[in-house]
């Protein structure tokens, strides 16, 4: 008998948050900050959107119908032994971090590492 092991760790549902984008545009974005993946490989994500109804005096009956469908872009996971090393943050990211959602960003180098290596080149 074997026991089936996840693959996914983390919550993998979210509700939307009202954000705005790095353009100043509002929308509702949905935020996945501690998703991980335990086998290195080649993946896509799957999101689906619910529209969630319930009467509250009835939780029972509760009712969810997906109203929309998306993959996500390939993306590969790595064997730590093969992790070329984190990658900087993107530009959305930042920008939902600066305005309080808790997400992992990684800090830019210092400028004077810059200089310094700079200078060291010259």
């Amino acid at each position: 008998m074997s026991c089936a092991v996840r693959n996914l760790i983390g919550a993998s549902v979210t509700t939307g948050a009202k954000l705005v984008d790095v353009n100043g545009s509002n929308g509702i974005f949905f935020v996945f900050p501690d998703l991980s993946i335990r086998k290195d490989g080649e993946y896509r994500f799957r999101f689906s959107f619910f529209d969630l109804k319930s009467n509250m005096s009835d939780l029972i009956n509760t009712t969810a119908h997906i109203k929309a469908r998306k993959f996500s872009e390939p993306f590969r996971v790595y064997s730590a032994k093969q992790f070329p090393g984190m990658i900087e943050s993107t530009p959305l990211s930042k920008h939902f971090a600066k305005q309080g959602v808790k997400i992992p960003v990684r800090k830019e180098s210092s400028k004077n590492q810059d200089a310094d290596e700079d200078d060291w080149n010259k």
